[in-house]
């Protein structure tokens, strides 16, 4: 098809843009352009502003790293308990019916003191068996002094005398056996007249001084051996019983102050010392627990009640180290970043390394010096706002 000569000029002027649109030079442009505007979009903004009014209403607050280590306290969450250096369980070895109960729950008793007594059967047979050893003990004891004094008169053989001294022997082994039998279950090694008496009674006695804190025995009712009958503990001597994650173990040290809050009781406030952390970690729960002695002498606490531990971090673990709450750094792409005050309501979005994160404080290794002012409550707020950006 022929093109007029005045209409060629417009169609080198098509084709040449078409050109422009296809042809390599203008993708190598877009291409260029689009890696440009990707980077631009990866770095992110590089502040973020708010009114300053505004910042106390959206719960952003401000302070200076370093400048306040109480702020950094760990609180951990936790139960009271018994302190089990002052705390029983009473039961028995064998079974038996329950005749007699001595105390109630809430007696203060000193150690020995009868709390019940039981019938067993088993303990009767025991003392029976072991009157019978010292029967045959003592008898075949006399046999043998009697028969060693006959072949000193040649008036016996050595195989009767050798028999005689074997007989003893083997009584006596006996005997042992059936007093430690009586041992292992609890009962005294009875005369001829006490086992006609009190044949078979089991008694079971305070092992430590304290307060009974509960029974379970009850009044003529068969008691297993493996039962508890009575717990003995002192109610005025507690425990906090806390599970310290792996990461805040550094953190804990025998002899640490701590304050104790009891969701039951706001605004009360005990203070005790960290007196154990567990040396192993629990594979499944990824934690240990760490004890703090809790004094209770008005005996208002309960074993039992939820209670919050504020741990004060160690001043040399703390010393030299740009220590932050942990909800100040924030997850931003692939980086940590804080928040760091330029000026009111003005904020730096600095990319941090940290060295160590704990449920509650974070360790900045890089980036974040001690002085500086970074958002440490609401930063997830000032995060939202740079993602919009």
């Amino acid at each position: 098809m022929s093109v007029p000569n005045a209409a060629r000029p417009l169609v080198l002027c098509l084709a040449a843009a078409s050109a422009l649109a296809f042809g390599p030079a203008c993708t190598e442009k877009q291409v260029n352009a689009s890696q440009d505007s990707s980077a631009v979009r990866a770095d992110g903004p590089k502040s973020v502003k708010f009114d300053p009014k505004a910042l106390e209403r959206l719960g952003i607050k401000i302070d200076t790293v370093g400048n306040r280590l109480g702020a950094l306290d760990l609180e951990v969450p936790g139960s009271l308990e018994y302190n089990l250096d002052h705390y029983a369980e009473v039961g028995t070895l064998v079974d038996g019916r329950v005749t007699s109960i001595t105390v109630k729950p809430g007696d203060v008793v000193k150690k020995g003191k009868v709390l019940a007594q039981l019938v067993v059967p088993s303990i009767a047979s025991a003392q029976a068996d072991y009157l019978s050893a010292e029967a045959a003990a003592k008898s075949a004891k006399e046999n043998e002094a009697r028969e060693q004094g006959l072949l000193d008169k040649s008036l016996t053989t050595a195989r009767e005398a050798e028999m005689a001294k074997a007989e003893a022997s083997k009584t006596q082994a006996e005997l042992g056996a059936a007093g430690a039998k009586l041992q292992a279950l609890g009962v005294s090694r009875p005369t001829s007249g006490s086992v006609i008496s009190g044949a078979g009674v089991l008694t079971l006695t305070a092992p430590i001084d304290g307060v009974v804190v509960r029974r379970d025995a009850v009044l003529g009712r068969f008691l297993q051996a493996k039962e508890t009958a009575f717990v003995i503990a002192d109610p005025h001597d507690l425990r906090a019983s806390l599970n310290v994650y792996e990461a805040d173990l550094p953190y804990f040290r025998v002899g640490q102050d701590a304050e104790i809050s009891v969701d039951a009781m706001p605004g009360k406030v005990y203070k005790g010392k960290i007196v154990l952390v567990e040396p192993q970690i629990g594979r499944a729960s990824r934690s240990a627990r760490a004890f703090i002695d809790v004094p209770n002498h008005d005996g208002v606490l309960k074993p039992g009640l939820f209670i919050r531990a504020s741990i004060k971090l160690p001043e040399e673990v703390a010393a030299g180290r740009v220590l932050v709450p942990a909800p100040a750094v924030q997850p931003l792409g692939d980086d940590d970043v804080v928040f760091v005050e330029q000026a009111p309501g003005q904020f730096e979005v600095r990319k941090v390394q940290v060295a160590r994160r704990t449920t509650q404080v974070a360790e900045i290794r890089d980036g974040l010096k001690a002085n500086e002012r970074i958002a440490v409550e609401g930063a997830f707020v000032l995060r939202g706002e740079v993602t919009k950006q």
